[in-house]
């Protein structure tokens, strides 16, 4: 086999990918950047691009006093002792400096950031922050230079390119092969190339019991994680499993999609409905201020599943349920939307799948625990009035997945290890790939895409170059 066209053939152009393409090229070296889609950005082009970080300027410029320790101490807590502390304390000294360099280099940061989001389990002080366009936002930052390195022949960017296998000479990872049969050749390849969440049989494997409601990029297959796999890679963290509490099927997007509608937030956005089961009974305290306890009360239901269920004057009373979709929600209630509507309750039981006498028995109880001040089943305080009269309606919500929880083993230097923690030489891994090191079982807000960003540039830094 010959010498080694690249430093590093990096799989994925996404949030790891990009930032480790980035960071070695500039130090000079050659890198092969491969991605399965049609252009570059991956889980950037569709995500909310929600980042952490401690002791940034901006925090500075509010008066907010915040350290690495202090965010280290919050995720801890968060996770309840599950997220990996040598990770941690790595990520959380790498992410404010990664805000600061994106400011430094033209982020359109969203105003007054940052903030304390309820999405996950909240921070005890701001330290949360997200661009004017979201994903896209870092996106525009990184792309320019991806197109600056590829003009000096440093990046060579490679679309429509699958990753299939990869090549060992001597026990050591000396390049891939891509699925039309195309050989790379590289000193090192760095697997970057996102979780598995749209993958429904790894899922599977991985998850055993759980449905898989997808609300990732579609390109998260999860190839990267058999590829490391098959040269002795040990997977980790499947134990992990928490998905998102609520999404609902976005049916606007190509291909259709889970998403969060926002508005089951009750710290935002206090609940005027009830959920119900597949049997038609609430199984938990609408204004529940946890998200992990939703979350784990949601997962307990028949395939992950509830609906939300309201009639025609809570629609016109009650904010919208679509708090993040502030313009056209009315298309929701179209035909095609993901809102069913019916007449009376037994039809909109029958319409869903719910057991209508179970159903009908809730709403009576509920309305008479409204019209008594009290909620005698689980405590809810917001009930603001009773579901009486059609139309009603209901909204299909799912513990729905965005990204992976089981990963690849690596190191502290991001070397791929095997069952005995042992480097597959050769071999590194950055990203989503590595699963929940840095959320555990629970649910720590911006402790995945900013630990992949910053974990690439990281890597991209140190990672050995040829010679």
């Amino acid at each position: 086999m010959s010498e080694p066209t690249y430093d590093f053939v990096v799989v994925g152009a996404g949030p790891a990918g990009l930032t480790a393409a980035i960071a070695a090229a500039d130090r000079g070296a050659r890198v092969a950047l491969l991605e399965t889609a049609e252009r570059i950005g991956g889980a950037l082009l569709i995500n909310r691009g929600q980042l952490s970080g401690a002791g940034t300027r901006l925090q500075a410029e509010r008066g907010i006093v915040d350290m690495p320790q202090a965010h280290f101490d919050d995720a801890m807590r968060l996770s309840r002792g599950t997220t990996d502390p040598d990770f941690l304390d790595l990520a959380v000294r790498l992410q404010g400096p990664f805000v600061d360099w994106l400011m430094d280099n033209g982020f359109e940061m969203e105003a007054d950031m940052p903030r304390t989001i309820h999405g996950n389990e909240a921070y005890s002080i701001p330290r949360t922050y997200w661009g004017r366009e979201e994903g896209l936002s870092i996106l525009k930052v990184l792309a320019p230079m991806i197109e600056r390195h590829a003009a000096a022949g440093l990046i060579d960017v490679m679309t429509r390119t699958e990753a299939e296998r990869l090549l060992t000479e001597d026990g050591r990872i000396v390049g891939l092969e891509t699925r039309d049969g195309r050989r790379i050749l590289g000193n090192a390849v760095v697997l970057a190339s996102g979780g598995y969440a749209a993958n429904a049989g790894l899922f599977s494997r991985l998850h055993d019991g759980y449905t898989l409601w997808s609300g990732a990029y579609e390109h998260c297959s999860g190839k990267g994680i058999e590829m490391g796999e098959a040269v002795g890679g040990a997977v980790i963290l499947a134990d992990t499993f928490m998905p998102n509490f609520g999404g609902f099927l976005d049916h606007t997007l190509d291909p259709p999609r889970y998403r969060a509608p926002g508005g089951l937030t009750p710290q935002d956005r206090p609940p005027w409905e009830i959920i119900v089961n597949r049997q038609g009974r609430r199984f938990y305290r609408e204004d529940n201020d946890s998200v992990d306890e939703r979350t784990v009360r949601l997962m307990e239901q028949d395939g992950c599943q509830a609906w939300v269920i309201y009639d025609e004057a809570i629609r016109r009373a009650a904010p919208t349920l679509f708090t993040f979709f502030p313009h056209n929600t009315e298309r929701f209630y179209e035909p095609e939307g993901c809102i069913v509507r019916a007449e009376t309750l037994a039809d909109l039981a029958e319409a869903c799948g719910i057991d209508p006498g179970g159903m009908a028995e809730t709403v009576v109880r509920y309305n008479a625990m409204v019209e008594a001040g009290r909620d005698e089943d689980f405590g809810r305080t917001h009930m603001p009035r009773a579901i009486e009269a059609g139309p009603f309606y209901a909204l299909p919500i799912v513990a729905y997945t965005v990204r992976g929880y089981a990963g690849l083993k690596v190191d502290l230097d991001f070397r791929v290890l095997d069952a005995d923690d042992r480097p597959v030489p050769g071999l590194y891994a950055v990203g989503e790939i590595l699963g929940s090191l840095l959320s555990g079982k629970g649910s720590v807000g911006g402790m995945s895409l900013a630990p992949a960003l910053a974990f690439g540039r990281h890597l991209g830094e140190r990672a050995p170059l040829l010679g």
